[in-house]
């Protein structure tokens, strides 16, 4: 066999090796530079990559850009200011490269949790996606035009949301030890669950069925934007449960009665606009 002597080889077979690699560890070098200035930069860069598009606000903002603390935040919801209590982020410092923020980020507060990856979308909006949060049913209380209890847990797929207005969301919700007020006594709902899907017009449409309630339910939900409601689907109930509640005096006002099912169960078809 014949060997091959380096050094008679010409310099042009050589050099472009001995300059990719030169190339490959200056790239490298300047990515890890970039690293550890990145890392090491105040919270305070993180919480204005955060809070740029108007839509969250933070105090007393501690530790690094890749690592920080806020003692207070509050995100802004149909134009009004809600807290979510003290926050923590992790920030994705190579996101920062491309100029769209991201972070896990976590927040916790009396009987309200978040946990999720969230990104800042240009000027004015954001999104969330892998993330599941919790909440007291009275938050949603300037959304709706019944007073309601209970706690809401959402667990998100995906939420895009741009200059306040919603713009893409998959999801799932639960409503546990649900209760409505009716005009004259609490109503108890128990556990009921929920599909949420976007309408592609910045509304929002759901699919709500019971999960551990006195009631069967199967309706269908739309919150369009920018105003209004439609409610529409099927209820199904125990005489006993449908004298307890009084729900004679009430569903009529948005229900029509039908018969009822092979269990005996007392049937209203519903359709209430609000």
């Amino acid at each position: 066999m014949q060997k091959v002597n380096v050094y008679m080889m010409s310099p042009s077979l050589v050099l472009p090796k001995l300059n990719a690699s030169k190339k490959f560890w200056i790239t490298l070098g300047v990515l890890v530079w970039l690293y550890l200035v990145v890392s090491n930069l105040p919270a305070v860069w993180g919480a204005y990559a955060l809070t740029r598009g108007g839509d969250i606000a933070m105090n007393g903002v501690s530790g690094t850009v890749w690592s920080g603390r806020a003692s207070l935040v509050s995100i802004k919801i149909k134009g009004m200011d809600q807290s979510v209590g003290q926050l923590t982020w992790k920030l994705n410092v190579f996101s920062l490269f491309t100029l769209k923020p991201c972070a896990l980020i976590t927040t916790k507060m009396d009987n309200q949790e978040f946990d999720g990856y969230v990104c800042v979308k240009g000027k004015n909006g954001i999104s969330v996606k892998d993330a599941s949060m919790s909440f007291p049913a009275a938050l949603m209380q300037p959304l709706l035009p019944l007073s309601v209890s209970g706690q809401f847990a959402l667990t998100i797929e995906q939420l895009e949301v741009s200059d306040s207005r919603l713009q893409k969301i998959r999801g799932k919700a639960t409503w546990a030890d649900g209760k409505i007020y009716n005009g004259s006594n609490w109503m108890n709902l128990g556990g009921l669950g929920a599909d949420l899907v976007d309408d592609g017009k910045n509304g929002l449409n759901a699919h709500i069925v019971d999960i551990s309630s006195p009631m069967r339910m199967d309706l269908n939900g739309s919150l369009p934007y920018p105003t209004g409601a439609r409610v529409s689907g099927n209820l199904a109930m125990p005489e006993p449960y449908f004298r307890e509640i009084n729900a004679g005096a009430w569903l009529s006002m948005f229900a029509v009665q039908q018969a009822n099912d092979a269990q005996g169960n007392i049937v209203y078809a519903v359709d209430l606009n609000f």
